[in-house]
């Protein structure tokens, strides 16, 4: 039996995981995973040993949670050597199956250990290295803290050196972090922060998700997805346009376009949207493993019907003073806010969106062998939805990820569509009001519930303007082109391209003009006889 060293405060993160685990024990839904592909001639002995003491290092990694008293604590056991058998798979394909499984296994936050590991060898220069710890001690920018170490580490053990000499001591550890949170509420240093919370979130509704199913007593948190892309010329145009308002970086521009599709669908113009913070404010905390990530709420008003512009400007201004007071746990909001729970749902946001969330590289190198990490992602909804994206410049790609009891994958794709829709919409046309930009997945539902009564709100889709006059954001852009390049005046929605003066290379012109502002039209069709709203309706 491991040897317990310390028994020390647990972080309010901690707490509520080891919380969440007595109310649903056996769930590996915290779980984080990563598999290392290893090309090269592998000295396990080396990784072993390297392994070993990152985990020494670390001491969060040899820690458990258990209640003493009324208070939940963090137990530190002493460090030993980690026991690393090689096991043998036919292919890489079938190693990574075998990765995701382990990672699937739930831990017991009272027994321990909180980390495993597995080397797995697919060839003879071949190995798949499979490292699964638990949220409570590691979140996703401790998975590149620890890649880091065990690179510096592999290479000084494959050379003979002692690895307690290779990396400098840590300053603190996360126990220290743990107990210098609980310090700074205690006195009242974050007393300034809470004001701000409760006062942004004042009155704060919390309007369900409109679901498709039933929510079931036992969630099984299985997930629908689908993909997304958010084009950079859209994106660097609506940065552009919201320029005045500061620098709006793409993952405002999503965060924008999101709360216009959560906002319509639900038919709420008062929506709150959970942000992941690293929560590693001071330099000493960089370098070390542990649960930092703090949900923060943002919550944008769109009760008035802006423009989208100005919806840009509100979320930029919300996501400053968002992070600006991020450094009150989100259970302690939840508590301070006294807003009711319910088993199996978050409190104040049932949807996520992140943007970067891992901090792992695409490979690595050391001492001959080439590292290339896998996230073995987990088939499980923290939240009911969670916008995950990857940002390369100002394009962003990923997923929207909804709970699968709840949902269905007709609404993933719906959702999916909804946000680029609301993104090119805006594009086209920045100034459009909220209520008229195009979103399918508020569009579709409503027309399947015209028989419903339906309270109008200030959010709600406006009626159809005059005929032949333009009534949506895309309308309105190709209104814009036609009059630019017939030379008219004004062109009506119903006109015939080629009848109002057009020819195949003012149809050229159109699509290249479209292109200019971040907006791809069908080549085939433009060039085809049509009118703005044959057109619009394509697209």
């Amino acid at each position: 039996m491991t040897e317990d060293l310390y028994v020390l405060p647990a972080s309010y993160g901690q707490q509520r995981l080891w919380l969440l685990e007595q109310i649903d024990p056996d769930t590996p839904l915290y779980n984080e995973a990563v598999g290392l592909r290893l090309r090269g001639p592998l000295d396990t002995a080396a990784l072993t040993a390297a392994m070993s003491e990152v985990v020494a290092r670390h001491e969060v990694l040899r820690s458990v949670l258990e209640l003493e008293g009324a208070e939940v604590v963090q137990v530190v056991r002493e460090a030993e050597p980690l026991a690393l058998p090689v096991h043998e798979a036919d292919s890489h394909e079938l190693a990574l199956a075998q990765a995701r499984e382990l990672a699937a296994v739930p831990f017991d936050l009272g027994r321990g250990p909180l980390v495993r590991c597995r080397l797995t060898r697919t060839g003879p220069d071949d190995h798949l290295f499979t490292v699964v710890v638990h949220h409570a001690v590691a979140d996703g920018w401790s998975l590149g803290v620890l890649l880091a170490e065990l690179t510096s580490l592999y290479t000084e053990a494959v050379r003979g050196t002692d690895l307690s000499t290779v990396l400098p001591e840590l300053a603190v550890q996360y126990a220290d972090f743990a107990a210098w949170q609980k310090e700074r509420l205690d006195t009242g240093e974050l007393d300034g922060q809470l004001d701000h919370w409760r006062e942004r979130l004042a009155g704060v509704a919390q309007p369900a998700l409109p679901t498709d199913r039933v929510p079931a007593a036992a969630p099984d948190r299985g997930t629908v997805q689908a993909p997304l892309r958010l084009p950079a010329a859209m994106v660097r145009q609506l940065r552009a346009v919201a320029g005045d308002t500061g620098d709006v970086t793409p993952f405002m521009v999503a965060l924008a376009a999101y709360a216009v599709v959560l906002a319509r669908w639900t038919r709420s113009p008062d929506v709150v949207v959970g942000l992941p913070f690293a929560g590693r404010g001071q330099e000493e905390l960089e370098s070390l493993v542990g649960f930092f990530v703090n949900t923060v709420p943002v919550r944008v008003d769109l009760s008035a019907d802006p423009e989208f512009t100005a919806v840009l400007g509100q979320v930029r201004g919300r996501c400053v003073d968002a992070y600006g007071n991020a450094d009150v746990p989100f259970e302690l909001l939840v508590e301070t806010l006294k807003l009711p729970r319910r088993s199996g749902r978050t409190p104040l946001t049932q949807t996520m969106l992140a943007v970067n969330n891992t901090w792992l590289p695409d490979r690595a190198e050391a001492a001959g062998v080439t590292i290339e990490p896998t996230t073995l992602l987990q088939e499980r909804a923290h939240f009911e939805i969670t916008v995950d994206l990857d940002g390369d410049g100002d394009e962003l790609t990923g997923a929207v990820v909804l709970q699968a009891d709840l949902f269905t994958q007709e609404t993933a794709d719906l959702l999916a569509r909804s946000v680029t829709a609301v993104l090119r919409g805006a594009a086209m046309a920045p100034g459009t009001k909220v209520s008229a930009l195009p979103c399918p997945l508020a569009d579709e539902r409503a027309a399947a519930r015209e028989e419903e009564a339906v309270t109008a709100t200030a959010i709600s889709t406006r009626p159809a303007g005059q005929a032949g006059a333009p009534r949506s954001a895309t309308e309105i852009m190709l209104a814009r082109l036609w009059t630019e390049v017939l030379e008219r005046d004004t062109v009506g929605v119903h006109e015939e391209f080629y009848a109002a003066g057009g020819n195949s290379l003012r149809a050229v012109r159109v699509v290249m003009r479209a292109r200019e502002q971040g907006v791809e039209l069908p080549m085939e069709r433009v060039l085809g006889e049509h009118t703005i709203r044959e057109l619009a309706e394509l697209l």
